[in-house]
């Protein structure tokens, strides 16, 4: 028998844990999810997303949450403000409701906090180059996954981090420009090594055009795991 995404995630995820938290001017809700491993002696590493505007609600990263777990990794996700159970308010900022979130993330129990990758999809790039020193303020991640990166060359250098960049071929942004150039500039300025994997016939949100296997393309699930298991 055929397992369906849901009853396969429910087999790599021991528990989760609802979180409530203050953004900037609004209540925010989110979650951490665990695999269903025991807990190492100093905590699970633990994957932060930073989703792309067009995740309206925590339920669009499942795909992400089932590949982090089988990685062995915690992942932490929250509704953005004004969709899901998050509150919603005119006031504050987007980006400070994001550095919130990374911080209530890396407080939560049994997370290895010296152990954290970003990943950040689409517009998350971009979010997370403009404030990547608020986030190192709070915890230097150990390494920034950019899934349908925004950043160009200059933009890049912020990230003082391990870097590694999945772009789709057919991205409208040139994956020669936001793919290869990128990581060629970062290896300039840092040591940490800067990767991508190019998906051929992907286009930018990365995600599969078949009815039956919907979410991340399989491609782009799969690179995203193989570059977790080389992660030290």
């Amino acid at each position: 028998m055929t397992m369906t995404p849901s009853l396969a995630r429910m087999l790599r995820i021991s528990h989760n844990r609802e979180v409530t938290f203050a953004g900037d001017h609004v209540l925010l809700a989110g979650q951490m999810d665990y695999p269903d491993l025991p807990t190492p002696p100093g905590g699970f590493p633990l994957l932060f997303l930073l989703s792309h505007t067009q995740c309206n609600t925590r339920e669009d990263c499942d795909t992400l949450v089932e590949i982090g777990a089988l990685a062995g990794y915690a992942v932490f996700r929250w509704d953005r403000r004004g969709t899901g159970r998050s509150g919603a308010s005119g006031r504050g900022s987007t980006t400070q409701d994001a550095v919130e979130a990374y911080e209530t993330a890396l407080h939560q129990p049994q997370i290895n906090r010296r152990s954290v990758i970003i990943v950040a999809m689409g517009a998350g790039s971009g979010l997370l180059g403009s404030a990547y020193g608020l986030f190192a303020r709070v915890q230097p991640p150990k390494a920034a996954l950019l899934a349908g990166n925004l950043l160009d060359a200059q933009a890049i250098q912020a990230l003082d981090t391990r870097v590694h960049i999945v772009q789709g071929e057919n991205d409208w942004n040139p994956w020669q420009v936001y793919a290869q150039q990128v990581c060629r500039a970062h290896r300039h300025i840092y040591a940490h090594g800067a990767t991508y994997t190019l998906l051929p016939s992907v286009g930018h949100d990365l995600m599969s055009q078949d009815p039956l296997l919907p979410g991340l393309h399989p491609m782009a699930r799969s690179a995203i795991a193989d570059w977790l298991a080389l992660v030290e």
